[in-house]
């Protein structure tokens, strides 16, 4: 029998999607992993991307903010919920550390950043980089699999992580509801398009970010994947719907689904 719905923004929607994040908490530390030996042809393509510098250092940057804003809130439940997200993406970057050690592939440590000092809507910024983030990755990995660009033991290695995305932006999505949806009536509108600028400041910032790291080689990657996998653009936003389906599909159906992102590209694919 299904369960009753829940009222977005009460404290039975903040008790559920706290305590599921909380309770599907996974402990391990990144040696535990298992990883695989690498071919030194592997290596030396995975030292050729230029991310790893700046994957390192917005995983602890998320840590540092996500920290900082959790000691800031006073509810209980939901400072417990938002340390242990805050935790989950330092053990991000301690896995990618190991990782780049554990195959000699040399990287470079940035220095940390001065915080901001809205806490509340920096998380706001970076839970929507997140979706962003993870609606495309759960579909690459998909083609990784698919592809054999690598060896499918090293993803599979990185599943616990790939996961632990879905769990975030679950929790994110319906942090967003209970924050919206507890404020009178009102201001809910004014916190509706505080979201959507969100949304589109971290859009913007990615492409930045990518045209920074090296678009060029970003999209020679993306064209390799095409000819490789056989997916045009239409079919990989499909497989990025079906996998962003399936990997939030564990989890209770009253939670409320990251919509924004497959609402944008499903209108893409449309267009295409």
């Amino acid at each position: 029998m299904d369960k009753a719905p829940i009222v977005y923004g009460t404290e039975e929607h903040k008790e559920l999607f706290c305590r599921q994040f909380i309770d599907t908490h996974k402990p391990f530390e990144p040696p535990d992993l298992p990883w695989p030996e690498l071919s030194q042809e592997v290596i030396d393509k995975l030292a050729g991307f230029p991310i790893w510098d700046y994957a390192i250092h917005t995983e602890r940057q998320v840590f540092n903010k996500l920290t900082a804003y959790a000691n800031e809130i006073e509810d209980p439940l939901l400072k417990e919920a938002m340390a242990l997200q805050a935790y989950e993406e330092g053990r991000h970057a301690d896995i990618l550390r190991y990782f780049l050690d554990r195959y000699g592939i040399p990287f470079k440590e940035i220095p940390d950043k001065k915080l901001p000092s809205n806490l509340e809507w920096c998380f706001m910024t970076t839970g929507a980089g997140e979706c962003i983030d993870s609606f495309f990755a759960f579909g690459f990995i998909q083609v990784s699999k698919s592809t054999e660009d690598y060896p499918i033991e090293l993803i599979e290695a990185m599943e616990p992580v790939v996961q632990e995305e879905a769990r975030h932006i679950l929790f994110i999505q319906n942090w967003l509801y209970y924050q919206r949806y507890s404020r009178s009536f009102w201001k809910q509108p004014v916190h509706f398009l505080a979201t959507m600028y969100a949304f589109l400041n971290s859009g913007l910032s990615r492409l930045m970010d990518m045209k920074d790291l090296g678009g060029s080689a970003f999209t020679a990657q993306a064209t390799q994947y095409e000819n490789s996998s056989g997916l045009n653009a239409r079919g990989f936003i499909d497989l990025c719907l079906r996998e962003n389906r399936r990997r939030l599909a564990p989890y209770d159906k009253r939670l409320a689904r990251p919509k924004l992102i497959p609402r944008v590209m499903g209108m893409v694919r449309h267009a295409l």
